[in-house]
């Protein structure tokens, strides 16, 4: 039941820095498990005590490459795993400076982040060895690379194994760095390279404090539990993923499962019985649309009358049926599933009611890289499925004269790496220009109506934000994705019209016997894209309705938390 968020925080316990959390946590939690990757179709286990023995053999190994506290920078790049995790944690167990690097990235940018971070060791994957043997030529800081899949070490990479033997060599030679480090709270963490929807990639500066501070809040905030097993979806390399779906559930004592793929993420579920799992809106838009098929299959009249039912329950006895009514969509993800968290852009409320009426607690969050990530998030017993949610703790948010979200607090960042002019364009007056625009209402809870950069304004004075307008198209189930702008317009409004860009959900028009090959199949997909725009702007104001749109049958090129770059296709 929705309400204003009057109760108070949940108990935690204080941390001051990442060295302090991975301490506690292996010291409280020593025999549970940590992590948890599958191989060779079987799930290997690792306790918080094992974890411990890999991040202390890691953090000597780097000492012994003469990476100094704060001014030497590690690299990671690969995809989720253990080696990635023991990396980062021996990083900054010891006050080397993290730069994860999105691990989708072409080499042109690889080489960008490498060569302006100046990192002197690169982790990496398999797959990347290539792209880095290329790229080392011309990057005189990278002296030292590690393959995380190499049995040997070869053309000058060594194997993650060696970096941990000379760990082990030099713990044996009496020089154990990761007991005789020291962390400070304002220390630097990391340097998060974003990948902007407006096309601006900058160097985030975030120090321990900035990380630590954020996961307090977020346990205040959100019933998260020492028994939770949290399954590992999203890039690590994202602050989103890394804050609160790896050092979160660390904090927590939690267990941690890294899913093989997109694909096989309901199969993950079932093994592990996973309980909770972050995520963004197209994943769990995909997701729900399952559900919904598979619920039309069995009767809709069936699945509404157990809602009714159980909202009956909950009102007149206090009885929680979901979960007992809905079993055979709780059994195809494990049957253990509580929570799901969403963030990276808005969600469709529809969605998020939705899964909340088939038992799965679900919480729209929202926040920036440059805020580590969290400003805002909808709370177990208090949200608003339009809402953004209730700022955290310790965080305080303003909306400006123009609308835009203002937030200060401890987690905001130290700054852009190297970039001073930029950091000052964003860093006011000890408050973060968020660059979104919103607004916050009676109870407290935030509401984000869009990016100020791309807010579309009509002759008459009008603002259109376009992500309300594709909210609404989005709902439709032949569309997967869509852009609004407005192509034409001069800077006196001469031109302005309305257009967007449609990809249309090829399973939807295959199932109707529509495979696009013929002409006349593009023509009838068109057709309908047309009559379904229009269908779902009907809800919108007249000024706000596409005139035209444009149909595009490739996926549009996308960030790593999967929103449209909008400069690719509107510049």
């Amino acid at each position: 039941m929705e309400s204003k968020g009057v109760y108070g925080p949940y108990p935690v316990d204080f941390i001051s820095d990442i060295r302090d959390l991975f301490i506690r946590s292996t010291q409280k939690y020593s025999g549970k498990i940590a992590l948890q990757y599958k191989q060779n179709g079987r799930w290997n286990p690792i306790t918080y005590l094992q974890l411990q023995n890999e991040v202390e053999q890691a953090a000597c190994g780097l000492a012994s490459l003469d990476l100094k506290p704060q001014s030497g920078k590690l690299a990671i790049v690969g995809d989720n795993r253990p080696e990635w995790a023991i990396g980062y944690l021996a990083a900054a167990c010891t006050g080397i400076v993290c730069v994860p690097i999105d691990k989708d990235l072409k080499e042109k940018e690889v080489y960008n982040i490498l060569r302006f971070s100046g990192a002197r060791a690169l982790i990496g994957d398999d797959k990347h060895m290539p792209m880095i043997l290329s790229l080392r030529g011309k990057l005189p800081d990278l002296e030292h690379v590690f393959n995380m899949d190499a049995v040997n070490s070869k053309e000058g990479i060594r194997s993650f194994s060696e970096l941990k033997r000379l760990g082990k060599d030099r713990m044996a030679a009496g020089r154990n760095d990761f007991l005789q480090s020291s962390v400070s709270a304002g220390d630097r963490l990391s340097i998060l390279f974003t990948s902007g929807t407006m096309g601006t990639s900058k160097g985030v500066i975030l120090t321990h404090e900035n990380v630590a501070c954020n996961i307090m809040d977020a346990a205040k905030w959100v019933d998260l539990r020492t028994e939770d097993r949290f399954l590992s979806v999203l890039p690590m390399h994202h602050s989103y993923e890394c804050t609160d779906g790896f050092l979160l559930p660390l904090y927590l004592g939690a267990t941690i499962s890294y899913a093989e793929n997109l694909r096989r993420i309901a199969e993950n579920l079932v093994e592990t019985r996973s309980t909770v799992m972050l995520g963004v809106p197209l994943l769990w838009h995909a997701i729900y649309r399952k559900i919904e098929s598979a619920m039309e299959a069995e009767g809709m009249w069936k699945v509404n009358a157990a809602k009714k039912a159980a909202t009956i329950a909950e009102k007149c006895f206090q009885w929680s049926l979901r979960r007992f009514l809905f079993a055979k969509v709780h059994a195809k993800f494990g049957g253990c599933l509580r929570i799901l968290i969403s963030g990276g852009a808005a969600i469709d409320p529809a969605v998020a009611k939705g899964f909340r009426e088939l038992g799965i607690e679900f919480l729209q969050g929202y926040g920036l890289t440059e805020s580590a990530p969290i400003l805002a998030v909808n709370r177990n017993k208090a949200f608003r499925d339009a809402a953004a949610g209730l700022p955290l703790p310790s965080v305080e948010l303003k909306i400006a004269e123009d609308g835009e979200i203002l937030a200060r607090g401890p987690n905001i960042m130290e700054g852009y790496y190297e970039n001073p002019e930029a950091t000052r364009d964003v860093l006011r007056d000890g408050w973060l220009c968020t660059g979104d625009l919103g607004y916050i209402d009676a109870d407290g809870f935030l509401y984000i109506q869009g990016r100020k950069k791309s807010v579309l304004v009509s002759p008459a004075g009008k603002n259109i934000y376009p992500e309300e307008v594709e909210a609404e198209i989005l709902r439709s189930p032949c569309i997967s994705e869509c852009l609004v702008y407005a192509p034409d317009a001069d800077e006196s409004g001469k031109g302005f019209v309305i257009e967007a860009i449609v990809v249309p959900d090829m399973d939807y028009f295959s199932d109707r016997g529509i495979v696009g090959d013929e002409p006349s199949d593009l023509k009838n997909i068109e057709q309908e894209l047309q009559k379904e725009v229009k269908e779902r702007c009907r809800n919108l104001a007249d000024y706000k309705k596409v005139a035209r749109i444009k149909v595009r049958l490739e996926e549009m090129e996308k960030t790593t938390t999967k929103k449209v770059k909008r400069y690719l296709y509107t510049d």
